[in-house]
């Protein structure tokens, strides 16, 4: 669940995806079968979160190619949609590494304790920092958004 911040877009990303353009039964079958999978009772193990990685590289190394190769099959309505999306996960991607930082500063990961301090404060620095400026690009996508919003409706 994400935390009320600056950078939240505006919009309401869920209630747009109605108005999109549908997919092929195949695609809504694996689109069913992820939300199921990340319910309200998802495993939180290990191997869950590399899976999770996966797909989302999978999915945003597809996306890229379309925006190299297909842009001009989207309109100005779909780019705010895209827009407003991207604004969602840089949002998810910005609290999930801020709360990296704090389980690593409060030695929360096993082996963690034994670790030096000194490693761990880089470590911290790096994510921080990390976190810090994810949330300035969340920002810049929430304007980018807003504009194209304007545009559209």
């Amino acid at each position: 669940m994400l935390k009320p911040a600056w950078y939240l877009p505006g919009a309401d990303w869920y209630a747009q995806v109605p108005d999109r353009p549908g997919i092929d039964d195949d695609g809504q079958d694996v689109v069913n079968m992820l939300a199921q999978m990340l319910g309200d009772d998802p495993r939180l193990d290990p191997p869950v979160t590399v899976a999770m990685t996966y797909i989302i590289l999978l999915a945003v190394e597809h996306l890229g190619d379309i925006m190299t190769h297909a842009a001009e099959l989207h309109d100005l309505a779909e780019l705010a949609r895209l827009v407003c999306g991207l604004n969602l996960i840089q949002a998810y991607l910005t609290q999930t590494i801020q709360r990296i930082a704090a389980n690593t500063d409060a030695r929360a990961f096993p082996g963690s304790v034994d670790a030096p301090a000194a490693a761990l404060r880089a470590i911290i620095d790096s994510l921080s920092a990390a976190g810090a400026n994810s949330e300035l690009v969340a920002g810049h996508l929430k304007e980018a958004h807003l504009r194209l919003y304007g545009l559209t409706y």
